[in-house]
C-alpha cells in the first residue's frame, strides 16, 4: 500500500510540473504537493499506539526544517543537473520524517512510563503530584517528558529510601554492640 501511495505522489508531483504549473511555480508546487501527499498517507495509516517520539514543539521544527530543506532543494533546481528527475524521489524522504518523528523510541518510552505507574504506589504518585506543583523541579528540562520525569523522580526518591534504610541499619547495629 505505501508503495503505491509512493508511486501515486511521484506522478502527481510530475503531472503538476509538467502540465499544470510552468517554471518556479510548478517546480516548488510539484515537490511540496508531493511530498505532503506521502506524508500525510504515512501519519494517517500509521499505527498510533506508540504516539509520538519528540515532543510536539521538536516534531512542528523537524518539519519546519525538512520543509526548509524542500524549498532550499528546489531553489538551487538551476544548477542540479537533471532535477526534474531527481525530484522525482523527493517523497522518500518523507520515510525519515515520519521515523524521527514517530519512531520506535516513541514505543520504548511510552512502555517504560507504564512499568513505573504500575509498579509504584499510590502515596508514590501522590508524593509525585505533590512535586510537580513545586517551582524549579530538580528533574524538569524544556523538551522531557512527564513519564520520564517521573521515573527520574521515582531512581532518586527509591534510591533515598535505600539510603536511609542503610544508615538507620548501620546505626542501629553500632547500638546494639
Amino acid at each position: 500500500m505505501k508503495f503505491i501511495a509512493l508511486i501515486v505522489a511521484i506522478l502527481s508531483g510530475w503531472v503538476i510540473n509538467q502540465y499544470l504549473l510552468e517554471g518556479a511555480a510548478g517546480a516548488y508546487v510539484s515537490v511540496l504537493f508531493a511530498y505532503h501527499f506521502f506524508l500525510v498517507f504515512l501519519v494517517g495509516f500509521m499505527d498510533w499506539r506508540g504516539g509520538f517520539k519528540l515532543p510536539v514543539n521538536r516534531a512542528a521544527a523537524v518539519h519546519t526544517a525538512v520543509l526548509i530543506f524542500l524549498l532550499g532543494f528546489t531553489a538551487v533546481r538551476s544548477y542540479i543537473p537533471a532535477f526534474s528527475l531527481i525530484s522525482v524521489f523527493v517523497p522518500v524522504i518523507a520515510f525519515l520524517e515520519v521515523e524521527w518523528i514517530f519512531g520506535k523510541g516513541a514505543n520504548q518510552r511510552s512502555n517504560a512510563g507504564q512499568e513505573f505507574t504500575s509498579s509504584t504506589s499510590q502515596d508514590d504518585y501522590n508524593d509525585f503530584l505533590h512535586y510537580l506543583k513545586q517551582p524549579g523541579r530538580q528533574f524538569s528540562k524544556p523538551g522531557r517528558p512527564v513519564q520520564e520525569e517521573y521515573g527520574l523522580w521515582l531512581a532518586d526518591r527509591n534510591n533515598m529510601r535505600a539510603a536511609n534504610q542503610a544508615a538507620q541499619g548501620t546505626a542501629n547495629h553500632s547500638q546494639t554492640h
